[in-house]
């Protein structure tokens, strides 16, 4: 598997070009791992708003992420969900000084933190 820094693994995902990317990475608020399905460039459901604080400033890559939730509706014989699931999608941010793992077009990297300490952007 390829070794690539953080700093590099942000720059891959900013250069993704909308392209479906999954990342792993550790939560700053509890430590646990969370693994996410996204893509960057989208612009549907951007209300004009953004956020109140520069994503950069801590260190951080605004995505869209794609979430599978299952249906509501359950077969009375079996107790399975009936259908594939609806496609929920969702902005969120993720800490680059967090990213453990990315996988983008077709390879998986692990990713380690830069030598040279926390990140530049």
């Amino acid at each position: 598997m390829n070794t690539i820094t953080q700093p590099k693994a942000a720059e891959m995902i900013r250069q993704s070009g909308g392209k479906l990317f999954s990342v792993e990475f550790i939560k700053r608020k509890d430590g646990s791992r969370r693994r996410m399905v996204a893509r960057t460039g989208v612009r549907k459901g951007v209300t004009g708003e953004g956020p109140k604080f520069n994503p950069a400033d801590h260190y951080l890559l605004t995505v869209h992420e794609f979430v599978t939730q299952p249906e509501t509706t359950r077969d009375a014989a079996s107790g399975q969900f009936i259908g594939g699931g609806n496609m929920a999608t969702q902005f969120r941010s993720v800490p680059i000084d967090g990213i453990v793992r990315l996988r983008i077009a077709g390879t998986t990297y692990n990713v380690v933190p830069a030598p040279s300490g926390p990140c530049p952007f």
